[in-house]
């Protein structure tokens, strides 16, 4: 079943009964919110769904997303290589999700992520940023629970994961 979504400030809204779904295409932060436990899911859409200039780059993927409630200050993630034995992923990003109150502290490889690299997700407190990252092994940390969503593109294809979560 399939139900309408309302958007209002970033944060989206619906009324679902038990094993509902919503399907839409997003275009920047949103803010989730459930008055029951519930499942998000982010799909990456193939190259022929959203190419441009003959950029023949991704593929369909899906990353389960998790409550906040989950994350670690401290993860360890890998992208994939660029080469001909697993793929061509030379695009590969972490987008990092932080309380306000840890993005000064938030570190990508030792170095601090710049705050303006950080956006509001609604009004839930918390920011988002999306860096692309050139190193196998990432290392990410921050004063606060810290998400970690790993994605890469190559040529007709695509992976993604959300890293570090043991809680």
């Amino acid at each position: 079943m399939v139900s309408q979504l309302a958007r209002t400030h970033s944060t989206f809204s619906t009324n679902l009964t038990a094993g509902g779904f919503c399907d839409t295409n997003l275009n920047g932060p949103v803010q989730f919110q459930g008055s029951q436990p519930i499942q998000v899911a982010h799909f990456a859409n193939g190259h022929d769904f959203d190419s441009f200039s003959g950029i023949l780059y991704g593929d369909p993927c899906e990353v389960l997303l998790l409550p906040t409630g989950h994350y670690l200050t401290t993860n360890i993630v890998v992208t994939l290589p660029n080469d001909n034995f697993i793929g061509d992923f030379n695009t590969n990003y972490v987008s990092l999700i932080v309380a306000q109150a840890g993005i000064s502290s938030t570190l990508l490889n030792g170095a601090p992520v710049a705050s303006t690299n950080f956006i509001a997700i609604g009004s839930s407190g918390y920011y988002g940023a999306q860096i692309p990252v050139s190193n196998l092994v990432n290392a990410v940390s921050s004063s606060q629970p810290v998400g970690v969503e790993v994605y890469g593109f190559g040529y007709y294809d695509a992976y993604g994961y959300f890293g570090g979560i043991v809680k």
